[in-house]
């Protein structure tokens, strides 16, 4: 039985481990990329909170070949003030000759089994949700929810629409013509489409701001991360190899006294659209901290700007004119404290894009040289 040889990850298996996803995620070859082994070491077996409790897994057949991984992602949170682990299961593959063995269903049972306090995953397919609700779990519902705010109604349409083989031609077609209908639907409703400049000022954020100022701006949330410098560090770099979403910006938000309004971290894709991983803020300033994003990614050249829906975000975004619909991801959680899953149901969490493995983009990158951790 396939549930039998599920054992964790080790160092040997990397090179099976990035062959077959490989061979079901990217290309449909079994021919590993340059750079591809060496990020997945750094991504499951280097990261500063690698966690043996909790390990990425593989699943093996008869003959001791691997037919399926789960890639384990632990991140360190607070709760109610205590400290408790996640764990964020991403990059579930099996081999085609093998899923009738239900190799995937297996490597999920036995991760949601593990030690940590919350399991979690935002790239859940319908297949994936069957199985977690199955063993227990929850969806949540509010986070595959998206938001977009437009600031290029034609660009938009081109990024959004233009995929595919012919994209980058059509793309290079379509570009002077979305500029040009662009610049006359921003004279015809400019007060709808374009953001003002917001009072204050912005910054970069440093990882070791960011972990100092987070207990305070969280203030009675139950839940949240529990960053160190050094795991900030490493993130951000990480999250900065994947270019596919863009260029990733991190800002600090002051107003113009000075004082910290909070912070946001996103993908920057100018003529595209540019993807937000978190934004902090103290309650009754997540509005100012939302103008300032938008502002920036305006002002950057995005078509438009995405992100996942959170409760904290829910009011100030229905002032900005943005629009919902559904994110093409869902977002599960369980945990054995009904407590934790209620707080994240309640949105007394912060629980952001950051923490989970959207952004991973392993299906994206080239893995050519200079594409993986350096």
């Amino acid at each position: 039985m396939a549930g039998n040889g599920i054992r964790p990850l080790a160092e040997d298996d990397l090179e099976q481990v990035a062959a077959l996803y490989e061979l079901v995620a990217r290309s449909g070859l079994r021919t590993v990329p340059p750079k591809m082994v060496e990020f997945f070491r750094e991504s499951f077996l280097k990261h500063p909170w690698v966690d043996p409790e909790i390990p990425s897994l593989v699943s093996e057949d008869r003959e001791g070949r691997i037919v399926g991984f789960i890639g384990s992602h632990v991140r360190r949170f607070r709760f109610d003030g205590r400290p408790v682990r996640i764990g964020c299961g991403g990059q579930l593959v099996a081999d085609p000759e093998a899923r009738n063995q239900a190799v995937g269903a297996f490597l999920m049972r036995r991760y949601l089994a593990g030690p940590q306090d919350l399991t979690i995953t935002d790239t859940a397919t319908e297949v994936v949700r069957r199985i977690w609700e199955t063993a227990g779990g929850r969806t949540d519902y509010t986070s595959c929810i998206g938001w977009l705010r437009v600031f290029r109604p034609w660009a938009f349409a081109r990024a959004y629409l233009v995929r595919g083989e012919r994209a980058g031609a059509v793309h290079a077609i379509g570009r002077p013509f979305s500029y040009v209908l662009d610049s006359l639907s921003i004279r015809v409703s400019s007060d709808r489409l374009r953001v003002k400049r917001p009072e204050g000022r912005s910054e970069e954020l440093g990882s070791q701001t960011l972990v100092d100022q987070l207990p305070e701006l969280s203030g009675s949330v139950r839940l949240y991360p529990d960053y160190d410098a050094g795991f900030l560090r490493w993130l951000f770099r990480e999250m900065a190899l994947t270019t596919s979403h863009g260029t990733l910006l991190r800002a600090l938000v002051r107003d113009a006294r000075g004082e910290l309004l909070g912070w946001y971290v996103y993908y920057l894709k100018p003529g595209g659209i540019s993807q937000v991983m978190q934004v902090a803020a103290r309650s009754r300033f997540v509005g100012e901290v939302l103008d300032h994003l938008f502002f920036d990614a305006q002002a950057g050249g995005s078509a438009a700007l995405q992100g996942r829906l959170e409760p904290r975000l829910l009011e100030p975004l229905s002032h900005r004119r943005v629009l919902l619909h559904p994110s093409g991801y869902l977002t599960l959680v369980d945990a054995r404290n009904r407590d934790l899953l209620d707080a994240i149901a309640a949105g007394d969490a912060i629980l952001t894009r950051m923490e989970g493995d959207w952004w991973m983009g392993h299906h994206l990158l080239s893995f050519e040289e200079g594409a993986a951790a350096e």
